[in-house]
């Protein structure tokens, strides 16, 4: 059995039409289901009798922790693909609401047998969303085989297939652009392509270059890391689930899911001042988390993906200062990147660590940041993280969807919990509070928002190739060529087109590839030592010297229009 559990502020489903035969006769109309633990079940074939029961007797442990009492049995057959049969699973499906009851658990249970239209809001702490494995799944032990057992290894190694996908959907862009793909061999991680490295190491390039002018240190750290840490951190209780792990000479390792841990460690490996605070360390960390195959949705959600972290070491004097240097920051890279976005302040949650004192506090900081940042937000109480409340930044892109990316969290209880400490003015010991934050987030996540955003149409500064040469014969290939050598000396991203194709057909690739200028070269821009330029919405200018459309590029690219 899987199990993708989900903490909402509230649900929606209306059953639309049966998908089997044995589906349950229910009425058609709009549910609705406010502050509930959702549970989205597959029961898959070989689940035994008791695994519903092993499964509800787990949910309950974790509405202690949340202080719920109420919970949606969800059938929802795409966490698997070796699903039971719909009788042995409706039969367990029916167990787990009957053990329920028996627990004094308010349950509900969606229709089994139905496609079902669904909304749902689910809430923003660090344990809103957990996916759990029971049952034969979880005793199935993996027969590993070598390549040489495989009778047809190619049947592992072809590309992922986009069915039914919309034109606008980032891995069909991606696809036509030739930025990354998706293998067998490797589900929920993303291969980049050469253009794809180009477009990430752009945004990388810009992170790295605003967070050094702000005086952020860059740490890199390992990413498998014994087990004991991740009991210290408290990863260990409350993600293990969603880790992977594996084992060296007999110790037990994790690779990690989050990056917190590495700063820690940094920063405490030697004895700290106040003068040294605040110390601001910015990491590109490589995280893992054990998704269930069902949630895993091209960029959107992975397996493996790179996390633009940063953890700031601050005294509570300089708190809210650190905070609206934060905020600006976040800002300024929205606004290079077109997004509007609106702003939310979530409080403490119901379940929260640290000392109350410290947590008003915090939620002060935050709230007075955000007035004297002149920035309109709205309040979520009971939505902070469990170590402390945050600031959390939602853009919309031009398809008016929203995003929750930025993210600004204060912490008192991780620096404890690893012991990290600075001396004070007064000679004492003192824990720093720390601020976590992101700004893209999951670094392939923004990279697919951005390409639905710009729907593949970068602007010149982040379009891997910003200018295609096309010879319109052979006989100007040489020009063409010495063309495109000046545009790369001057740090163009530039390519040719030699193929012996008409014109025609070169500019409409160039079109499809969405490159945002292209350069035509024929025996009459030879002779006038003129280039043609077209954009690549149609627009062309003759007779243009090569130097001017060099520095009119250049001009957009410092711009980053």
């Amino acid at each position: 059995m899987r199990i993708l559990q989900m903490h909402a502020d509230w649900i929606e489903y209306e059953p639309v039409r049966k998908e089997i035969s044995g589906a349950e006769e229910v009425e058609k109309k709009k549910y609705r289901l406010e502050e509930i633990l959702v549970l989205f079940v597959s029961v898959e074939e070989g689940d035994g009798p008791k695994v519903g029961i092993e499964a509800v007797d787990e949910v309950e442990k974790f509405l202690k922790n949340v202080k719920v009492n109420k919970i949606l049995i969800y059938p929802f057959a795409h966490l698997s693909r070796s699903l039971a049969k719909p009788d042995e699973a409706l039969k367990i499906i029916k167990e787990m609401e009957a053990h329920a009851k028996k627990l004094k658990i308010e349950v509900y249970r969606a229709p089994f047998g139905w496609n079902k239209a669904l909304a749902i809001k689910v809430k923003a702490h660090p344990l809103a969303e957990q996916s759990k494995v029971f049952g034969s799944s979880k005793e199935k032990k993996v027969e590993m085989k070598s390549v040489r057992e495989i009778k047809n290894p190619m049947v592992l190694i072809k590309r992922s297939d986009f069915e039914g996908l919309s034109e606008k959907d980032h891995r069909i862009i991606g696809e036509q652009l030739d930025l990354f793909s998706f293998q067998e061999v490797g589900p929920g991680m993303v291969f980049l392509h050469p253009k794809g490295v180009i477009l990430r190491n752009i945004l990388i390039d810009f992170w790295r270059k605003e967070h050094s002018k702000r005086g952020y240190q860059e740490i890199s750290a390992p990413i498998l890391l014994n087990n004991a840490l991740w009991q210290v951190s408290g990863h260990w209780d409350h993600f293990r689930e969603n880790m992977f792990f594996s084992e060296v000479e007999n110790q037990g390792f994790g690779l990690k899911p989050m990056n917190c841990p590495n700063a820690m460690l940094v920063f405490k490996n030697k004895s700290r001042s106040y003068r040294d605070l605040p110390i601001r360390y910015n990491e590109l960390g490589l995280v893992h988390r054990n998704e269930l195959s069902g949630v895993l949705s091209g960029l959107f959600r992975l397996r493996a993906f790179v996390q633009d972290d940063a953890h700031i070491f601050v005294d509570e004097k300089n708190l809210e200062k650190e905070i609206i240097a934060v905020i600006d920051l976040v800002k300024y890279f929205y606004d290079v990147f077109g997004f509007e976005y609106s702003v939310e302040l979530s409080l403490k949650p119901e379940k929260a660590m640290g000392d109350e004192r410290i947590w008003k506090k915090a939620e002060e900081a935050l709230e007075k940041s955000l007035k004297d940042a002149k920035i309109k937000y709205s309040k979520n109480p009971g939505e902070g993280a469990f170590y402390g409340p945050k600031i959390d930044f939602h853009i919309k892109d031009s398809m008016d969807r929203k995003w929750q990316l930025a993210t600004v969290q204060l912490d008192s209880v991780m620096p404890e919990r690893f012991k990290a400490s600075y001396i004070g003015e007064d000679g004492k010991e003192h824990i720093p509070i720390v601020i976590h934050r992101v700004i893209y987030g999951a670094l392939e996540r923004f990279m697919g928002i951005l390409v639905e955003h710009y729907q593949g149409k970068f602007p010149v500064w982040l379009a891997p190739v910003q200018v295609r040469i096309l010879p319109i014969s052979d006989d100007n290939n040489k020009h063409a060529q010495k063309l495109l050598n000046e545009l790369l000396e001057n740090d163009i991203r530039a390519e040719g087109d030699f193929d012996s194709h008409k014109i025609e057909y070169k500019i409409k690739m160039a079109q499809l590839q969405k490159i945002p200028y292209m350069i035509i070269i024929g025996k009459k821009e030879e002779d006038s030592k003129s280039i043609a330029v077209r954009d690549r919405e149609g627009k062309v200018k003759f007779k243009v010297k090569l130097e001017d459309f060099v520095k009119e590029l250049k001009k957009q690219i410092e711009k980053r229009n």
